[in-house]
């Protein structure tokens, strides 16, 4: 699946899909990395510690883009300066750069189709966003995982039935419109906190620090290489 980039603009808390011109604003948007769909229609259905997380990005006195990009790719568009920042659980992952200390939680689920009882299955079928830890599952079925590229995807092969079942969070399955998805009656299998990621350089030291204080902390935390580096960068 090709999977290309899609940019969004954020201004206000406000979303807009490349409809406001960013010289009125006088400086160059930050450019985000997500391999999360970040949209209007998810921030209306999100709960409240992720829509205040987003809304404050964008009442920063920098206009920011959100670019869903696979999350393999952020550390070369990072290197390459083609990006600004990322949204991901694992500063470490991306040496010489800085990382908010604020930070987001997602609590990720199970989503199968109606009517569909994963207990009683010998074997389940999992979609799984790629750079994402293989949780425990409390089902007695062997679970075989799949790679993914993007919870769109992982929502098309559910409904295609290539799927039993896949990870995700409740605002961003919700936001496909998809009444057929429906959550499993099982506990969160992953927990997340996503971080503001961004290059060490003046103006995004002064972005991020901008960022902390509008979310009521301070004081940005340099992220090093680590020779202990995760085998799994469990970040979105």
């Amino acid at each position: 699946m090709q999977f290309g980039r899609r940019g969004i603009y954020l201004f206000g808390g406000l979303f807009c899909l490349f409809c406001i011109s960013v010289s009125a604003y006088g400086q160059e948007p930050v450019r985000i990395a997500s391999n999360i769909e970040i949209a209007a229609k998810w921030v209306d259905l999100a709960p409240f510690e992720q829509r205040k997380f987003l809304t404050r990005l964008g009442t920063q006195s920098r206009p920011v883009v959100f670019e869903v990009i696979p999350y393999n790719r952020f550390r070369q568009l990072m290197d390459n300066e083609q990006i600004d920042c990322v949204l991901s659980s694992q500063p470490a992952a991306f040496g010489s750069t800085i990382a908010a200390v604020s930070r987001v939680r997602f609590e990720l689920r199970l989503f199968n189709l109606a009517g569909v009882d994963l207990t009683s299955m010998p074997n389940v079928e999992i979609g799984i966003l790629a750079n994402l830890p293989r949780p425990d599952v409390p089902l007695t079925a062997e679970i075989i995982w799949h790679d993914l590229s993007s919870l769109e995807q992982s929502v098309d092969l559910l409904s295609a039935g290539r799927l039993d079942a896949i990870v995700g969070d409740i605002a961003h399955i919700r936001m496909y419109d998809n009444i057929s998805i429906v959550q499993a009656d099982l506990p969160p299998v992953i927990t997340i906190k996503l971080a503001l990621i961004c290059r060490d350089t003046e103006p995004l030291r002064e972005f991020v620090g901008e960022f902390d204080s509008s979310m009521g902390v301070s004081g940005f935390r340099h992220s090093q290489s680590d020779e202990n580096r995760y085998t799994v960068l469990n970040a979105w």
